[in-house]
């Protein structure tokens, strides 16, 4: 199948997990990991697929409205606590599927800005602070989200000046590569082994995010984070070594065999000037 026909058997899917638009039965928009709501929508963004493309998508958005709080948090379910990590991977794929920015989206990343912590940061208070000092923490993974998500907004300086520090915090990462954060995001063998499509904390779309942004372009740590991935290419071309057991079958995630989709990423990174 060619990536267009690829994006039509993905779309055939979106009751599988028992709800409307890849949601559990349970209205969950989080679960199953690597094929919820999230997950997928954001798969589609990477695909080049726009949320007008297509009337499952563009109800599938809408959907993801009704999850807004007030705050301008995302939730993944009714009850759900505020985590700033799915707002943040929710804004990311929006922002692929070619979403424009309204009011509703401003006042999340307004609620990510406020949200940021004395690290440079970001983290879901799922532990409370105390526990120590790695646990207290930002979350790496929460923190590339975020950078990621803000790519696709026209930033201030002042914002931008947040941003820098959210990456220095992420570069510092590199050289600790200590578990952080009440998830205890570490880097070791299973963030070094590429995975894609983008949906974890993975070498691959750690190097990918960072090179969007000017300040790494001379940080010894990018590069070294960058000279890894490209030690781990074949000719310049990308073959997943992890991807998830729910898009292993689709050409541009099966193990082990080059992905056109992800080596065009990862041309975008060296390309980057």
């Amino acid at each position: 199948m060619n990536l267009q026909q690829e994006i039509q058997e993905i779309l055939k899917t979106s009751e599988i997990n028992g709800g409307k638009y890849w949601s559990r039965k349970d209205g969950d928009i989080h679960a199953p990991h690597g094929y919820s709501t999230i997950d997928v929508l954001m798969t589609l963004g990477e695909m080049e697929h726009k949320y007008k493309d297509s009337k499952i998508t563009t109800g599938a958005v809408d959907f993801l409205f009704e999850y807004l709080d007030d705050n301008g948090c995302f939730k993944y379910s009714p009850k759900s606590s505020k985590l700033p990590c799915l707002t943040a991977r929710i804004l990311a794929a929006l922002g692929r599927l070619g979403y424009e920015i309204d009011d509703r989206i401003e006042k999340s990343y307004q609620y990510l800005i406020n949200s940021q912590q004395n690290d440079g940061g970001w983290r879901c208070n799922m532990v409370k602070i105390g526990k120590s000092p790695e646990t207290d923490a930002s979350n790496p993974g929460t923190t590339l989200y975020v950078l990621d998500a803000f790519r696709f907004r026209t930033n201030s300086k002042s914002e931008k000046i947040k941003l820098e520090n959210g990456i220095e915090f992420l570069l510092k990462h590199w050289e600790t590569r200590k578990p952080l954060g009440p998830c205890e995001f570490g880097i070791g063998s299973r963030f070094l082994s590429i995975e894609y499509p983008f949906l974890r904390y993975n070498l691959f779309y750690y190097v990918y995010v960072l090179s969007q942004y000017g300040k790494v372009k001379n940080d010894k740590r990018f590069k070294d984070a960058k000279n890894v991935l490209i030690e781990k290419t074949k000719e310049n071309k990308i073959f997943p070594e992890t991807p998830h057991k729910f898009w292993n079958k689709y050409r541009f995630a099966k193990k082990n065999e080059f992905s056109e989709l992800a080596t065009k990423r990862y041309l975008e990174i060296v390309n980057t000037k």
